[in-house]
């Protein structure tokens, strides 16, 4: 499902830069589009009721990520350190979902502090 998503979203990016009448629009569109579904995505697999129940995963992911706009901030720059590492050295993507789990778990921590701090 994933993968259907990252190709449907591929394939609009791509005919947006096209040339067609409002691309740039959508382009941006696409692209926020994108990163919050990148993000919920991440932040559900975090979740440990993503082992017996994905769907209330992606919805408490996304009350998540829409209480903890910081946070989800902080998920979608480790997403894009990962992408950028793996990229400059391909076997690097063998090792960047390590540092992503502990992004994932690093801000569920931060979010846990900060409700029992307040």
């Amino acid at each position: 499902m994933a993968l259907a998503g990252l190709l449907l979203l591929a394939a609009d990016l791509a005919l947006a830069g096209a040339g067609l009448q409002g691309a740039p629009l959508f382009a941006v569109a696409a692209a926020v589009i994108g990163a919050c579904a990148a993000v919920v995505g991440l932040r559900a697999c975090g979740r440990p009721e993503s082992l017996t129940d994905w769907r209330a995963a992606v919805r408490g992911a996304g009350r998540d990520a829409v209480a903890d706009v910081g946070g989800s901030g902080l998920v979608l720059l480790a997403l894009a350190t990962a992408a950028l590492c793996a990229w400059m050295l391909l076997p690097l993507a063998f090792l960047a979902p390590g540092p992503l789990a502990l992004a994932l778990t690093a801000v569920d921590v931060r979010r846990s502090a900060a409700v029992l701090l307040h």
